[in-house]
Order: C-alpha cells, then sequence, then structure tokens
C-alpha cells in the first residue's frame, strides 16, 4: 500500500510519500505524479519520510517523474529519505542526477530556474529488438565478430528487463520474483513470463539469465523474426565459393538503427535525466559490449564514467549486468566483458 498527498505551496508542490514504493504500488504513484505534472505542478519537492522501502521499479517511477518535469521545464527534487532509501538512492547514483535534501525545507529553498525540456524522442522499439539491431553490422548485415556468443544473454536479458518495465516482475537485489502475471500481448516476453511464474520458488536474476539464454530458445531468431516482420531488415540468401551458404540480414530501412544509436550517443554524451528504459538499453549494452563501436576510443574512454553512473540507476540491470559477466567467465569461447 501506498499512500500520496500533493500539498501546494505557492509555486512549490510538496508531494508527501508513504509506504512502500515498489512494483505493487509503482503504476499507482507513477500515475498519480504524471496526473500532477499534467496539471500544472513544475517545482515538486517529494517528500520521502514515510517511504518504507525503494525496489528496482520504484526508482523507475522517481526517473520517470524527474524525466516529465524536466520536459515541461520543471524540477523535481528529493527531501528526508529515510537511512534505507538513501542507501539505496545513492546505491543506484540518483543524488548526482536528483538533487536529495535531508529537510523539504533545504529541498524548497534550491528550486531556482527550470531545466530546458530535450527534444522529444521517437518510440523506443522491443528492447530485445533493439539489442539486436545494436549487434548487427548493417553493411554485411551480419552480426559483429565476437557479439554471437553473448547475443543470446543480451536478448535474454531484454526480455527480462521488459517485464520489469512493464511491472511484471521486481527483485530485491536476491530474487527476482513475479508481481503481476498479466500478460503483456507480446508472445515473446509472455513466454518468459509464463516459465517465471511457474517456477515454484523465486530464483536470483543470474538462475533466469541463464536459463532463458539456453541457444535451445531460439532467441535470436524469434527476435531477428520481429525485425524482419517490421520491415527494418530483410533476409538474404547466398552462397561462399559456391559451396556454403551465408545468411545475411541487410537493412532495408536504417531510421531505427540510426535511432537506437543516436539516442544512446546523445544520453552518453549530454546532461539530460535518461528515460528508465534508455538505462536498461545502456545495462545491457555495456555488459555485452555493445556500445564499443558507438563512440571513437578516446571518446569512448572519456565518457566511461558517466556510461558506468547511467548504468547503476536500475538495480535489476546492475544485477543483469553481474550475471552476464559470470555466464562469460564461465564460458572460455566468450569474449571478456569489461
Amino acid at each position: 500500500m501506498i499512500s500520496i498527498r500533493e500539498i501546494p505551496q505557492g509555486s512549490i508542490t510538496l508531494v508527501e510519500v508513504q509506504g512502500r514504493l515498489d512494483a505493487t504500488s509503482a503504476s499507482e504513484a507513477d500515475n498519480r505524479l504524471a496526473a500532477m505534472v499534467t496539471a500544472g505542478a513544475r517545482q515538486v519537492v517529494l517528500d520521502l519520510a514515510g517511504v518504507e522501502y525503494v525496489s528496482s521499479a520504484g526508482l523507475r517511477v522517481l526517473l520517470a517523474a524527474a524525466k516529465r518535469l524536466q520536459q515541461a521545464q520543471g524540477q523535481l527534487v528529493l527531501a528526508q529519505p529515510t537511512p534505507q532509501t538513501r542507501q539505496i538512492l545513492d546505491m543506484a547514483g540518483f543524488s548526482a542526477l536528483i538533487p536529495v535534501f535531508d529537510t523539504c525545507a533545504a529541498a524548497a529553498v534550491s528550486l531556482g530556474q527550470p531545466t530546458p525540456a530535450p527534444a522529444p524522442e521517437r518510440p523506443p522499439l522491443n528492447l530485445a529488438e533493439e539489442v539486436f539491431l545494436l549487434a548487427l553490422d548493417d553493411r554485411p548485415g551480419l552480426i559483429k565478430a565476437g557479439l554471437a556468443p553473448v547475443l543470446d544473454c543480451a536478448v535474454a536479458g531484454a526480455l527480462l528487463m521488459e517485464l520489469a518495465l512493464y511491472g511484471r516482475i521486481d527483485t530485491d537485489m536476491t530474487v527476482l520474483k513475479v508481481v503481476d502475471p498479466t500478460p503483456t500481448g507480446e508472445p515473446l516476453v509472455d513466454a518468459a513470463l509464463g516459465e517465471i511464474q511457474s517456477r515454484p520458488t523465486p530464483e536470483p536474476t543470474s538462475f533466469w539469465l541463464k536459463a532463458l539464454a539456453n541457444p535451445a530458445r531460439q532467441l535470436q531468431e524469434r527476435a531477428l523474426a520481429g525485425l524482419l516482420t517490421k520491415g527494418i531488415l530483410r533476409q538474404e540468401d547466398r552462397r561462399l565459393l559456391w559451396v556454403f551458404e551465408v545468411r545475411r540480414y541487410p537493412v532495408v530501412d536504417d531510421r531505427e538503427v540510426k535511432e537506437v544509436r543516436t539516442r544512446l550517443r546523445e544520453l552518453i554524451l549530454g546532461e539530460d535525466l535518461p528515460e528508465p528504459r534508455d538505462v536498461v538499453l545502456l545495462n545491457l549494452g555495456l555488459a555485452c559490449r555493445l556500445l564499443d563501436d558507438l563512440l571513437p576510443p578516446a571518446e569512448y574512454e572519456r565518457v566511461h564514467p558517466r556510461i558506468v553512473a547511467l548504468a547503476r540507476l536500475d538495480l535489476i540491470g546492475q544485477e543483469m549486468a553481474r550475471a552476464i559477466r559470470d555466464i562469460e567467465t564461465s564460458l572460455p569461447i566468450m569474449m571478456q566483458c569489461p
């Protein structure tokens, strides 16, 4: 259960939150905060003194609220977190992007000029499809050298993160559990949801990453099928030396490919607050070396601290990255991740 009370104080809106901010309450909290912005709230102090617990789903609510206010030329600041909540915020690196104050009075004083709104973004693709596009060398239409072994892990991670964004699963840093068994309407995502739901006991994120990444599940092929169906890629069968058949997937319309890469480049090189979905994709890309050719080597090295800081913003994403690295370490044929 969660209680949210809106208290207008001149140009500032004080929002008192009490209870647990987790997957069970995230949808309600997100809708309430979104409605406040729609109604005209711009300078918002979120009082967290009554918040008992914040999960990964709760952090996404805070990030989404901050993003909405930024787009509306407003600002969100956090106040009076309990020690436990403050620890979670610090662990996820939130204080670097959203100001956190010890008192509501200090938070109110801090609110000054609104931040500029970023340019509007087009709706994202399915996460598994975005991961596949990042791994694809669109000129020859083949998976980039060295990425094929880890791509199953990346697509499996994308499925789990998609379920998290849909509010179907959550994690408390020890186990991953289903909090809403309602199907999403996406067959590949729902198949993963059904399998997690059927497990008699909760398991850690690493367990499900390994289970879903099993090559027998053909996750790469199923993600690819979606891109073929949408007309983004096409399939070509050629023969090498007139004997060996080679299947390629050239890009038909490169707008989506450019959009995914441009969005991540702008996020990494800029200073705007990220969308929760982009944090997820960044985490997967960092863990599986899908970002290596996004920037020149010298530039990548310069901004690497920001990449790491952004990746920390999602707790499930952090666990996903650790699990992927563990899987790669146990399989010598795979490349080493950073």
